[in-house]
């Protein structure tokens, strides 16, 4: 049989009690050079807790381990919020902005890296769950929560690789042969039980105290994400038809979820919208003053977040740092504090920033005007691609008035800047979502959990309505909320290949449609209309889904098969 050499690249684990060892096809027969290995280790609790602490490193390195381009980039780009951006020679950002191979023939293995980091993270949980009869429990609470930890870490990254890939192996344990491709049915059904493991059998004050325990998973985030895999999987596969999907996960169920989570009374909206945002709520001081901010990290609005740290550089082995907010910077200038600099991937389009009225408070907090910091003109004289003059705020490098970065200048380790040291966490899920998925899911509270959503938007209840909101009205509702969050590429998937499609074809026109007039934006200083770069085949073709590695291909022995499109 074939040898899968994907799971058997080193990997170190980033916790100080041990390192695996062992590398290539031979991996299972490598001694250990190290006291601790995979053999010894899964023995006590202690180490148990250790090992779920790498597990959770396994995720972090998804985006902290430099691999380009993360999830969130790339789902931020196929959005139709965002255009590709970034420098002249940064082509592959309008690859995947326009779904197109022709900008970059050569980009084969675009997302070789973050497959590989899915699948040691992967590695790490199913090292861990292979192992837990092995263990020495103090109780079975014990066990039970390292065990939910575990597998919902897995049942996320196998959800995080469907979304992308569609087409993946599933893997529960380690082996040294190839697997092909599952189908997807088979993984949608191992994420759920994963998930729902947690859901079930986490107890439910585990981790509440988000100032202490902030980044570890609950029941109640377990939950939440089955919410959100639900949706997806009804409306990618099921035309929201609100049928049962693999692993026998029910709407009813999914709504339960959400409504466990919004009883719990652990949750609440932050009041300021933009107290969420460090770069919303963050002014403009010298590195003397220091940060001034009112960023609530640990808000009870989080559900779900990616801890990052400010302990990175380019030569230890601290690897965890937010590696993708840089690439969101304004790009080629640090005039502008507190926003910082970058490589201006992802600039937001016009007609996204229409869609936030006057009064709505997010609009502010969710994006930078160029033109209202007087930075348009700086940066149409750089080397700017597709720049719109508009800039993500949420996920924005911050500095301080002279250009230094702010995190690298509050770091305590030596050789800190601006790529390895930036700290701000990756919301994965927020308490609004969770009402409005149980508003979507046909809660009796519907109304009530929509209005609560724009009564924070918009500071009254003025722009409340007086009825159960209908499905458009949430995901219309969905899009201003969660603008520039890596949620609406994954939004508009399930509403449907044609829906998809025609955002898609509309991102660079002034009325998003394909209709409308082609808006202007600067290409490496050159006011150009790029409305019809946007191709139907091209993006038809692929329904959302990315290419699989030819790497990943090739390693196989041609088992694995590209994705429709690419």
């Amino acid at each position: 049989m074939k040898k899968n050499k994907l799971l058997y690249n080193c990997m170190a684990l980033g916790v100080a009690a041990w390192v695996l060892s062992g590398c290539g096809d031979a991996f299972l027969d490598t001694s250990s050079k190290t006291t601790l290995n995979s053999g010894s280790f899964y023995q006590t609790e202690v180490q148990a807790q250790y090992a779920v602490v790498g597990c959770y490193d396994g995720y972090q390195r998804t985006v902290s381990n430099g691999s380009w381009p993360t999830l969130f980039q790339a789902v931020e780009t196929m959005s139709d919020d965002c255009l590709g951006g970034g420098g002249a020679d940064d082509r592959a950002d309008r690859l995947m902005d326009r779904f197109d191979m022709n900008y970059m023939s050569s980009q084969i293995d675009l997302f070789n890296g973050l497959w590989g980091d899915y699948y040691q993270g992967i590695y790490r949980c199913n090292q861990l769950i292979n192992a837990l009869d092995n263990i020495t429990w103090s109780s079975e609470t014990a066990r039970l929560v390292v065990e939910s930890e575990a597998k919902a870490l897995r049942g996320l990254m196998y959800f995080d690789l469907l979304r992308l890939f569609e087409n993946v192996p599933l893997l529960l344990e380690a082996t040294d042969e190839i697997v092909p491709q599952t189908a997807p049915d088979e993984v949608y059904a191992q994420v759920v039980t994963d998930l729902k493991f947690a859901a079930d059998n986490m107890p439910a004050d585990q981790y509440a105290d988000k100032a202490t325990n902030l980044g570890r998973v609950t029941k109640y985030a377990a939950g939440a994400m089955l919410a959100r895999v639900y949706l997806f999987y009804d409306g990618v596969y099921n035309n929201n038809s609100r049928g049962t999907m693999p692993g026998d996960l029910t709407a009813a169920q999914a709504l339960q979820y959400c409504e466990d989570l919004i009883g719990s009374t652990n949750y609440i909206l932050e009041p300021t919208f933009a107290n969420l945002w460090p770069a919303a709520c963050t002014e403009a001081t010298t590195v003397d003053q220091g940060r001034v901010s009112t960023y609530v990290e640990a808000s009870e609005e989080h559900v779900w977040v990616v801890k990052f740290n400010n302990d990175q550089n380019w030569t230890n082995t601290n690897i965890n740092g937010n590696r993708f907010i840089v690439n969101l910077g304004m790009r080629n200038t640090t005039g502008y504090a507190p926003y910082g600099n970058g490589w201006g991937a992802c600039p937001i389009t016009p007609y996204a920033v229409s869609l936030f009225d006057a009064e709505d408070t997010r609009g502010e907090a969710t994006i930078i005007d160029c033109q209202a910091i007087g930075a348009f003109d700086t940066q149409i004289a750089t080397d700017c691609m597709d720049y719109t003059g508009y800039v993500n705020k949420k996920y924005c490098p911050l500095i301080f008035t002279d250009g230094t970065s702010m995190p690298a200048a509050e770091t305590t380790v030596d050789g800190g800047n601006m790529q390895t040291n930036q700290d701000q966490d990756w919301v994965l899920m927020r308490y609004a979502d969770v009402l409005l998925m149980a508003a979507e899911l046909g809660s009796s509270n519907a109304m009530q959990y929509f209005n609560l959503v724009r009564e924070r938007a918009y500071g009254n209840t003025s722009h409340n309505i007086g009825g159960t909101p209908t499905v458009q009205q949430i995901w219309d509702e969905r899009r201003k909320e969660f603008m520039g969050e890596g949620i609406r590429h994954f939004d508009l998937m399930r509403q449907g290949v044609d829906a998809y499609v025609t955002a898609q074809l509309g991102q660079a026109t002034s009325n998003g449609t394909a209709s409308g007039a082609p808006i202007t934006v600067y290409n490496n200083g050159v006011a150009e209309t790029i409305a019809d770069t946007y191709v139907d085949a091209n993006i038809r073709s692929k329904r959302g889904f990315c290419q699989i590695p030819n790497t990943q291909i090739t390693l196989s022995g041609n088992v694995y098969n590209q994705n429709a499109g690419w």
